[in-house]
């Protein structure tokens, strides 16, 4: 004989009361995620806040030390200014004058010009077929061979800034 069974159900309708209970049980969880996900969000907000209340400052005090600088360079060009204004006074003519006469230098006259005769100096002007012009060549100089290294290059800038400064070449812009 084969009797058919009713299998059991797997998943039994829970009675009211267990069914409010797992209800409250699941709102209970609901309501303490809900509190630990509001209290990441005030936790992320303060932290937000602080990064940007530091990086305030921080621009806040560049400023005001760039505006401290900005004003401390305003001053020198004030000064400069003042310094420039007062060594174009001084080297002027009328100032020179007054100074040299303050200190016994009297305007020469041809009377007091004293002539230094020098012997066999050429008091014609000379021919020009008998002035010697300077070589030029019109053939291009050769570049210098490069420096094999660094000592014969910090040299050979050495010696050009040495021969610039005997000429009176700074090449300053």
């Amino acid at each position: 004989m084969t009797e058919t069974m009713a299998a059991p159900e797997e998943n039994p309708r829970p009675k009211p009361r267990q069914a409010r209970e797992l209800a409250r049980r699941l709102g209970m969880l609901t309501e303490a995620q809900a509190a630990a996900g509001w209290g990441v969000i005030v936790v992320l907000a303060a932290l937000l806040g602080a990064i940007y209340l530091n990086q305030a400052s921080r621009i806040a005090t560049i400023g005001r030390r760039v505006q401290i600088e900005q004003n401390d360079l305003d001053e020198v060009k004030r000064s400069n200014a003042e310094l420039e204004r007062q060594i174009a006074e001084a080297q002027s003519l009328s100032r020179l004058d007054e100074e040299a006469r303050r200190l016994g230098f009297v305007p020469s006259t041809p009377a007091d010009i004293d002539y230094v005769v020098i012997p066999q100096y050429p008091t014609e002007p000379a021919d020009a077929a008998t002035i010697i012009p300077p070589t030029t060549t019109t053939e291009p100089e050769e570049p210098p061979a490069p420096p094999e290294t660094l000592w014969q290059a910090i040299a050979l800038a050495v010696r050009d800034l040495g021969i610039d400064l005997t000429r009176g070449e700074t090449h300053e812009q």
